[in-house]
């Protein structure tokens, strides 16, 4: 059994490759992946890339090659509730694709057509976990996550979102890791850390504070790890 880690970006894998013991590296569907070791725990570490496609294939491989039994997606994301600051947590309770959108069939914002998915759950396990780890000088909170191939930067469409999925966060990856473990019935939790504010001031801000984003939300994973117990993943729900 192994724990897949998957980041969108190098900046965010790097923190992880610098503190966990690498025992190989292999090249899969032209992604690099680690197997590595960390507390006691068989990790597989890779960068899968930015949006919902990459995350997607990415969470499979790792389930059907790697023989991942939980799924760990961190990294950085934009804003949406004003008590979020740079380099605050959010760990999340569900996440919901807030660009599918299928209006002439009546669906809300979020519903995948001709399914019963909409809200993909976390783990309750893993998600106690990351809420009792402790980051200093930042907040740890929980919420929804919403997820999208579109970089929010405009308040118009910010407000537009939040107004049908009430989410803490917005990112570009963590749906599709959610909707992918949740069809194959392994547990799996998306940490973010805030890079900006998915406002005007965004092309700023993530550049310029993306770093210590990174650190944020890979020190949570890391702690989070040193509490749970070597083979938790098989007694994780679904």
């Amino acid at each position: 059994m192994s724990v897949g880690i998957m980041s969108a970006m190098d900046i965010e894998m790097e923190l992880y490759l610098d503190r966990c013991e690498i025992q190989r590296s292999v090249q899969r569907a032209g992604l690099t992946v680690h197997e590595a070791a960390w507390g006691g725990h068989d990790l597989v570490l890779v960068k899968a890339g930015v949006g919902k496609v990459n995350a997607a294939l990415c969470t499979q491989l790792l389930i059907d090659a790697f023989e991942a039994t939980a799924v760990l997606c961190t990294g950085s994301a934009g804003a949406l509730v004003p008590s979020l600051d740079i380099g605050d947590i959010v760990v999340g309770t569900d996440c919901v694709q807030h660009d599918l959108v299928v209006n002439f069939m009546g669906l809300p914002r979020g519903q995948v057509p001709f399914t019963h998915h909409r809200f993909f759950e976390t783990d309750p396990m893993l998600r106690r976990y990351a809420l009792e780890a402790s980051l200093p000088e930042h907040n740890i909170v929980e919420g929804r996550i919403l997820t999208g191939d579109r970089f929010v930067e405009d308040d118009r469409h910010r407000r537009q979102i939040q107004e049908d999925l009430h989410g803490h966060c917005v990112e570009m990856e963590g749906a599709a890791v959610g909707q992918v473990c949740t069809v194959n019935e392994v547990p799996y939790l998306v940490v973010r850390a805030i890079s900006d504010r998915a406002d005007g001031t965004s092309d700023i801000d993530f550049e310029s504070f993306l770093q210590d984003a990174a650190r944020s939300s890979s020190q949570i994973v890391l702690q989070m790890l040193d509490a749970l117990s070597p083979g938790f993943a098989s007694s994780a729900t679904p």
